[in-house]
């Protein structure tokens, strides 16, 4: 009866998310480690030099670490762990990363193992509460004017079972439009195809892609990957964004702000409310 009311109550927090019907982006991509918080992080700070006013947030993210003032291991809840995608994401948004409320609407539900969200929460003991992420996204409603939400893993990553949700489910119900983060190596061409299609199968509208982390100069499977993917699929390649040294002082490099800037505009300009800002 314990798992039963279990699955109840988080089917039941699943139906508290809802459409938002606000102008903003997910950001998904086509694998794990593909740079999507890099490139979210980036185009936030990009909108923020458009001065357009930008929210962000991880809904789902894993391999958070424990903070070294809360917390017991076996029972911890999500304020107990740091969410350090969600950290930079919010210095990307210029936002207070020591703000434990903000920190709240911006990563509401972490877990520790470095594992997909549905395996991390079984191998905690957990079940994630949806209901924390539709209050997040309620509160940037009124605090933002274009939001950016960051998918965890790739499209059809899953998020939780019994029943099964993915990224993609988290996507159709938010209904917003859907920009791919996809790497450049040999092969690239695949899998952002199946990505973009998956998303056109949801009726999504898909703001096109931008090629990350790819090396200078580029080696010939990344250039003509890049190249040949808007002629062969019809989707626009939004930005090419080198590889670039990340760290915990530097999350947020000005070469990748500057790239950016240009999509920023056209991407407030085509989802957001044209004639505000830049």
């Amino acid at each position: 009866m314990k798992s039963r009311s279990r699955s109840r109550a988080a089917v039941k927090s699943w139906k508290a998310l809802k459409a938002y019907r606000h102008p903003g982006l997910f950001i998904t991509g086509t694998n794990t480690d593909i740079g999507k918080t890099t490139v979210t992080a980036a185009l936030a700070a990009a909108l923020m030099r458009l001065n357009v006013r930008v929210g962000v947030c991880k809904p789902v993210a894993s391999g958070c670490p424990k903070r070294g003032d809360r917390g017991v291991f076996g029972r911890l809840v999500d304020e107990d762990m740091l969410s350090p995608d969600g950290e930079s994401i919010a210095r990307g948004a210029g936002l207070d990363v020591t703000d434990d409320a903000l920190m709240a609407r911006i990563s509401p539900l972490r877990l520790a193992a470095p594992i997909a969200p549905y395996a991390a929460q079984r191998f905690e003991g957990r079940r994630l509460d949806w209901s924390r992420v539709a209050g997040a996204l309620e509160d940037w409603r009124n605090q933002c004017d274009f939001l950016l939400v960051e998918g965890a893993g790739g499209w059809m990553s899953p998020l939780d079972e019994k029943p099964v949700r993915t990224v993609a489910d988290l996507a159709v119900i938010l209904g917003l439009p859907c920009l791919v983060v996809a790497g450049a190596s040999l092969g690239t061409i695949n899998h952002t195809w199946l990505t973009v299609n998956a998303i056109a199968q949801r009726q999504l509208p898909l703001a096109g892609v931008v090629f990350n982390a790819v090396s200078e100069p580029p080696d010939i499977g990344a250039s003509t990957s890049i190249e040949d993917f808007p002629r062969l699929t019809g989707v626009p390649v939004l930005a090419t964004l080198p590889k670039v040294k990340l760290n915990a002082n530097r999350p947020v490099p000005e070469v990748l702000v500057d790239l950016l800037v240009p999509l920023a505009r056209r991407l407030w300009q085509q989802f957001g409310k044209p004639g505000q800002s830049g």
